[in-house]
């Protein structure tokens, strides 16, 4: 992208390209997709295969979760140098 185009941009488009705000997007996904896990899990019996694995899937989503929020924190505090 040459610099006009590249000056041409306003912030709202800039937004998405910037790591900061991608990292906290990918937190809220996240944190939308354990939400989503947990309405799942309360339909589903205790003890049967379909909830061990969907409470399996949710760990995983929490880990995501830890993991985006480290990311997210490393950016800030590479920014902040």
């Amino acid at each position: 992208m040459d610099a006009f185009v590249t000056a041409m941009l306003s912030r709202s488009d800039a937004l998405p390209h910037d790591p900061l705000f991608q990292a906290g997007r990918q937190v809220a996904e996240a944190e939308e997709r354990r939400e989503q896990q947990m309405r799942i899990l309360s339909g589903l019996a205790q003890g049967a295969p379909a909830r061990v694995y969907a409470e399996h899937v949710r760990s995983e989503i929490n880990r995501t979760i830890v993991l985006s929020r480290m990311h997210q924190e490393l950016i800030e505090s590479l920014l902040a140098e």
